[in-house]
């Protein structure tokens, strides 16, 4: 036969226990600001909230290629600036070689510089790289290798942006390589040419701009992304400090009061032995 008095201890000792563990579970989602803390406090919001920050990783990584991406252009476009005011210079050059009264000796001397600027084309196209990859030399070009950006969290190309859009800036690609400007006529023919080539880089770098422009986009438009999904995450498995302070706060109430229930079964238990003993 069950004995009443200790089934009515168990049965406190039980409640207090219960009360005990739910207020350290407040105590553990107040302190870590976390509803979600073990899978078993809701499977099905856990496994949510574990998928939403692991695509918060990859768009985060997402971010970080573009941004990568970003300063890749950014310093194609200063060499193609660069290589683009040297053009603009030799044009300069060019066109004071064509005029008639410059004798043989001074068309000499400005066509040594000619050369510098012809020389410096092909240095700077050879030499300018970013993290060891050539961006002068047609590395970038249509028909080279793909460089893509990989700027979504899937593998097709539509989560990936092409850098493929700067062909080859050097002497002769750009058509200026023979061009010499110590002679009026070589002068003249110069002007044309280095006229193309002009015209060549400034299209090459609203080609880059254009790129930059779409990847500062596409960083934005990522970052609003990250932000929508860290919001819903939030929602789903961050604590409402005023709902669980309230819990905790009923939660020591009802542990007081088992507590209290507790000693006051103990008194009982007293005072019924002492009469036992005095009846006795």
């Amino acid at each position: 036969m069950v004995d009443p008095i200790s089934g009515t201890f168990s049965q406190l000792l039980n409640t207090i226990n219960r009360n005990r563990s739910g207020l350290q579970d407040s105590l553990e989602r107040i302190a870590s600001g976390r509803k979600l803390n073990r899978a078993g406090t809701n499977p099905a919001a856990s496994v949510l909230s574990a998928q939403l920050r692991s695509d918060i990783s990859a768009l985060t990584q997402s971010v970080k290629n573009v941004e990568s991406g970003t300063n890749f252009v950014r310093t194609a476009d200063g060499g193609l600036a660069g290589i683009a005011d040297l053009v603009n210079r030799g044009r300069e050059l060019a066109i004071q070689s064509s005029n008639g009264t410059l004798n043989d000796s001074q068309r000499q001397t400005l066509n040594q510089e000619f050369g510098q600027i012809q020389s410096e084309v092909d240095r700077l196209t050879g030499s300018l790289q970013f993290n060891g990859r050539n961006l002068l030399d047609g590395s970038l070009g249509q028909n080279a290798e793909p460089v893509n950006i990989q700027a979504g969290t899937g593998p097709g190309p539509d989560n990936q942006i092409s850098l493929n859009v700067v062909e080859s800036t050097s002497t002769e690609s750009l058509g200026i390589a023979d061009s010499d400007i110590s002679t009026t006529q070589g002068a003249l023919q110069a002007i044309d040419s280095f006229e193309r080539a002009s015209q060549t880089l400034n299209a090459a770098r609203g080609q880059v701009g254009a790129i930059g422009n779409r990847l500062v986009s596409t960083a934005n438009s990522l970052n609003i992304q990250i932000e929508n999904l860290t919001r819903s995450e939030s929602g789903l498995a961050d604590t409402d400090l005023a709902e669980e302070i309230s819990n905790l706060q009923q939660g020591l109430l009802r542990f007081e009061t088992s507590i209290r229930a507790l000693a006051s079964q103990l008194q009982n238990e007293q005072s019924r032995s002492r009469l036992l003993d005095f009846t006795i």
